[in-house]
């Protein structure tokens, strides 16, 4: 009885270890570190350890990889028919109650939450919302007189007006000419322009076009650069006072961050369609292979609550999905109106396709983009092969 109750004693004292998987960006890991420990005040059984992958990782890492040793992971929404064909993740309509996902449906910006939905199934909670936006030194616009673009007309004219000593750049390495190439065919050619055969070739091919017409005005480093590296330059230095297209980062618009504040706003768009760039963002997912599968979806809800989104999560350079957070005057007076200035690229942004092997494609995709926009080959041949490649690797449902 005795050695019972001591086995019963120890086990109450041992720890759960929950781990996750985040991306290597202060937005990244640091509301989600902040809000474990939170979890744990209530939960004092628990520890919750998370590592990091880079942006890269983040975005080409295939989840297989992940799902043995992670309990929680980070993920981007075109792999949900990845998971929902290899059984990947939870599928969180089957434990969180239709009362509590109800509110969870409401509760985010424009297709945050449809975006991890897949086939009538739900495998993630948005936790961070993001498309591409435009970047701007609002304090070198100012001494120049200039307006920034609000269309791709208007941006090439503003290229002419930039002194010699200053740029514009775009963020177009490998992985994020993908994301310009495909916000620029949904500009030309509405959301549609992607089926069952792959890229719509005349859209595709003028996407291309688009592409390196802008590469012959841009700062000569936007080839390589991620929006990461560019906010950085944006932030620390004063030769980039505008970018057109990338990730937005709130972390960069709040006082005190680095040396510069950058502004964010809406990007050029096409005022012929209704779409405007690529939706990003981050969503939250129990492994199916989780041990602690009911514990771990308690901690998923809670960082995806719409209070502590809006609270917590911010505070602690976090870009949240919560609509609240969104609307919120303290969150946009902390973050220069980063909100508010880009809520209408977020109401109109274009989700990924989520199709088996879309990742795989994006991938190989991207460096066909870049290389043939970095050496000038023909845009015709280029979407040629995109299509071939799509065909072999994309299970279109």
């Amino acid at each position: 009885m005795i050695r019972a109750l001591q086995e019963q004693k120890t086990r109450s004292k041992m720890k759960i270890e929950l781990k996750g998987m985040a991306w290597d960006h202060p937005r990244g890991y640091e509301p989600l570190r902040a809000l474990s420990k939170s979890f744990t005040q209530s939960h004092p059984e628990v520890s919750i350890k998370w590592d990091v992958r880079s942006l890269k990782e983040f975005g080409d890492m295939p989840i297989e990889d992940l799902i043995e040793e992670y309990d929680l992971i980070t993920i981007d929404h075109p792999y949900m028919g990845q998971a929902h064909k290899n059984q990947l993740l939870l599928d969180l309509k089957g434990i969180i109650s239709e009362d509590e996902l109800a509110v969870f449906e409401n509760a985010y910006v424009d297709h945050c939450y449809d975006s991890y939905q897949y086939k009538g199934h739900l495998y993630a909670l948005p936790i961070d919302a993001a498309a591409l936006v435009a970047a701007k030194r609002d304090d070198q616009l100012s001494k120049l007189r200039l307006q920034v673009p609000t269309t791709l007309e208007e941006l090439k004219s503003f290229y002419k007006k930039v002194p010699n000593k200053l740029s514009v750049a775009w963020a177009l390495c490998p992985t994020d000419i993908w994301c310009a190439f495909l916000t620029l065919c949904a500009q030309i050619g509405g959301r549609g322009f992607i089926n069952e055969n792959g890229i719509d070739p005349k859209i595709g091919a003028k996407a291309i076009d688009e592409l390196k017409y802008h590469l012959e005005f841009i700062h000569p480093e936007s080839i390589n650069w991620n929006p990461i590296q560019i906010l950085d330059e944006m932030a620390a230095n004063d030769e980039i006072i505008y970018a057109p297209y990338l990730f937005g980062y709130t972390n960069y618009s709040r006082m005190g961050y680095a040396k510069n504040i950058v502004t964010f706003i809406d990007s050029p768009a096409n005022p012929n369609t209704e779409v405007s760039t690529i939706l990003g963002g981050v969503g939250l997912a129990v492994s199916a292979h989780c041990k602690y599968k009911k514990l771990a979806v308690e901690l998923l809800k809670y960082i995806a609550n719409i209070e502590n989104q809006a609270g917590e999560y911010v505070r602690h350079q976090g870009q949240p999905a919560g609509l609240k957070a969104w609307k919120s005057e303290a969150n946009n007076a902390l973050c220069n109106d980063f909100f508010t200035n880009t809520m209408k690229t977020m109401k109109n942004a274009y989700i990924r396709p989520q199709y088996p092997g879309w990742n795989e494609f994006q991938e190989q995709g991207a460096d066909l983009i870049h290389a043939c926009v970095e050496k000038n080959t023909g845009a015709d041949t280029l979407i040629k092969n995109l299509n071939e490649h799509y065909k072999t690797i994309v299970s279109y449902e």
